[in-house]
């Protein structure tokens, strides 16, 4: 068998975004695997029969496919792509065919649907206030006088007028809101909009309409999905713009899809109270599903899944009896039961909950986290997962309850690779039961200890499992290298209630460690570990909490902290959810910066000394990289060994889909600075 190692990311591949085809005879998933040569990752739709024993084929070769939607016919697939340069449209026929521009916008599609009737698109665009006047402009010109026809040269001209004018609209760049600048990106002042185009209706034909907007103002709007007759469109719209909170305050809405001046203003169906979003129809158009969260202490409450009639009303909330939070969620055909997937104890599994009387019912009980699903008509379900032993395969579950693997795109690799087992093990902390998990070695002999790496998540509010598709290489890779390797869900993480979830109010620090570390001083009394050869590493909140152990616990011989927290109080003005820790503490800078500076790991720079690894991303906009200079800095002053790695390009999201060489890299860099200071074997025997 084959040792896993660091270049093994390149051979992995997953399955993502899954959909049935209307009659549930095939379903369209997105493949995603990696170019080596070309530093970066195709994604393309493929396509499987569902009865028949052949094997999943590509549907598209564009190298940047993504979001597979089915026209109701069946007979279309939608998908969106960019690989001409800006995300646009396409559609392509399933009998085979090219595929063919059917929406495009100036700054690019994120999100479609297609309508019941399969005659339109709505998708959403981003539009500056300047942008949508001259959108506007030009519609009224073309209802009186009709569009001029433009050639090709008349198009380039056009964007090149537009990339100069975008250069010197931001030379400087002044800034009226907050956050002006997320993931890796500035946000220019432009908000999510809602348009609808025509799809013309042979393949090959141009469309005869330019997209037409639906909503206005500096507003976010959700992607839209449709009423069943087609007339209206549901999204979920932000409620203060102002308030410099991207991911709450939201609500519920429902907008005419006519065309102006028919079309009345966006009807709000919910309110203060509770972040409202991602809305779904029933397909009987009675019913409107969709997540919400409490706002009263809302970083501390689950994600639930609630209706309401979809003309606006009383809201019944489905799940909250579960005290877990759901991850999605879709409609059964006759509208009596909505299938979701649930975050809870170290897994996400798949249940159903029938509409009249509350009833829920588990649908799978495995060591797994689905990550997306589709239902059919007679209650299959297609849906992608990623398991102890593979990290993302295609399965259906038959209405019985039968599992079938449908494609496995890393089946080679897995056969050639010896994948190491998962344990779980639970401990008591205080009052709470911590769920960890631990990978031995190949050729693991109980008989001896072996160096340890902890991994610690981020979040805080995240949860792991023994199956976390995004951790899976690079904890088989520590294994594989010689380590034995925990990981647990200290108080705070997700999965596990919102008692559990508010464990770490007012103490990211001193709490959650002693849960981690409780679980290294199990490992530590049965002999698995060997205490003069510990390691630990984390990101975002692991990172913080990797520095923060460092500087209470002086047991670890080596530390790698990845896009960390670790000044508090700075971290409030730099990053882009400045909220976040306004929430997470109950006070700001302005309110008791002492007590900022306690909770901050950099404040305990002179306690620390474990050799610290700081990896932080130049474009990290979450948790700029001013955090990882700033304790790199003390940590050179007070003579501390320590390295800073800076990553060109990246955001806070390297690890998990940065450019390959750069994920590759950052491992490689992980493992040397373990082997260097808390080596895979012991002094004596090197």
């Amino acid at each position: 068998m084959k040792p896993i190692t660091e270049e093994s990311l390149y051979d992995l591949s997953t399955v993502e975004d899954v959909r049935l085809s209307p009659d549930g005879s095939r379903v369209a998933f997105v493949r995603q695997s990696v170019d080596r040569a070309g530093n970066t990752y195709i994604r393309n739709i493929w396509m499987r029969e569902i009865a028949s024993d052949a094997p999943a084929r590509p549907f598209t070769s564009g190298q940047k496919d993504a979001a597979p939607r089915w026209a109701a016919d069946g007979a279309r697939l939608g998908f969106i792509s960019s690989r001409d340069g800006e995300a646009k449209l396409y559609a392509m026929p399933v009998a085979g065919g090219e595929a063919h521009v059917i929406a495009s916008h100036a700054n690019g599609i994120r999100a479609f649907e297609w309508s019941p009737d399969g005659r339109r698109v709505a998708f959403t665009a981003l539009a500056r206030a300047d942008e949508r006047a001259k959108e506007d402009e030009q519609a009224a010109r073309a209802e009186s006088d009709g569009e001029p026809a433009k050639d090709a040269w008349d198009l380039k001209r056009e964007k090149e007028q537009r990339e100069h004018d975008e250069e010197q609209r931001f030379d400087p760049y002044v800034l009226r809101h907050y956050p002006y600048r997320t993931g890796t990106e500035y946000m220019r002042d432009r908000w999510l909009h809602i348009y609808v185009a025509d799809a013309p209706a042979d393949f090959g034909e141009p469309a005869k309409t330019k997209p037409r907007r639906l909503t206005d103002g500096d507003l976010n709007f959700e992607q839209p999905k449709w009423s069943p007759d087609g007339e209206a469109l549901y999204t979920a719209v932000s409620r203060d713009p102002e308030s410099g909170v991207l991911e709450f305050y939201t609500d519920i809405a429902r907008l005419s899809a006519a065309p102006a001046p028919e079309r009345p203003p966006v009807e709000r169906l919910t309110g203060v109270g509770h972040t409202a979003f991602s809305p779904d129809l029933s397909p009987d158009g009675q019913w409107v599903a969709f997540a919400r969260v409490n706002e009263d202490q809302s970083l501390y409450r689950n994600t639930t899944l609630a209706v309401m009639p979809a003309g606006g009303g009383d809201i019944r909330d489905l799940t909250a009896a579960l005290d877990r939070s759901v991850a999605g969620w879709r409609w059964s055909k006759d509208s009596a039961s909505i299938y979701f997937t649930l975050i809870a104890d170290g897994a996400v599994n798949l249940y159903r909950v029938h509409i009249a009387d509350g009833a829920i019912e588990q649908l799978t009980d495995a060591t797994q986290e689905i990550t997306s699903f589709d239902v059919a008509g007679d209650g299959r379900v297609v849906f992608a997962a990623s398991t102890p032993g593979d990290p993302s395969a295609l399965y259906l579950r038959e209405p019985d309850g039968a599992i079938r693997l449908l494609y496995q795109p890393n089946a080679k690799f897995l056969a050639e690779h010896e994948v190491r087992p998962v344990e779980e093990m639970r401990y008591e902390s205080e009052g709470y039961e911590i769920q960890g998990w631990l990978i031995t070695p190949p050729g693991y002999d109980a008989s001896r200890p072996y160096p340890l790496a902890v991994e610690i998540h981020g979040g805080p509010a995240a949860m792991w499992s023994a199956s976390t598709r995004s951790m899976w290489h690079e904890w088989q890779l520590l294994a594989h290298r010689g380590y034995v390797v925990f990981f647990c869900n200290p108080r705070g993480a997700d999965g596990y209630g919102e008692a559990f979830l508010s464990g770490n109010h007012r103490d990211w620090g001193d709490g959650p460690m002693r849960d981690i570390l409780k679980g290294v001083d199990a490992l530590l009394a049965k002999g698995v570990a060997d205490p003069q050869r510990l390691a630990v590493t984390g990101g975002s909140y692991g990172g913080y909490m990797t520095a923060w152990i460092v500087g209470h616990d002086n047991r670890f011989a080596a530390a790698v902290a990845q896009r960390g927290v670790y000044n508090l109080i700075s971290m409030r003005g730099t990053c882009d959810i400045a909220f976040f820790t306004d929430w997470h503490f109950d006070v700001t800078p302005f309110d008791d910066v002492a007590f900022l500076w306690r909770q901050s790991p950099l404040a305990y720079a002179p306690q620390m000394q474990t050799p610290l690894l700081l990896e932080h991303s130049e474009l990290d906009f979450r948790v700029p990289i001013e955090q990882a200079e700033q304790l790199f800095q003390a940590l050179k002053y007070l003579k501390k060994t320590v390295e800073l790695v800076r990553w060109p390009r990246e955001g806070h999201e390297l690890s998990r889909s940065g450019e390959p060489r750069h994920r590759v890299e950052r491992l490689r860099r992980i493992v040397a600075w373990f082997e260097r200071y808390a080596p895979a074997q012991p002094a004596s025997q090197v």
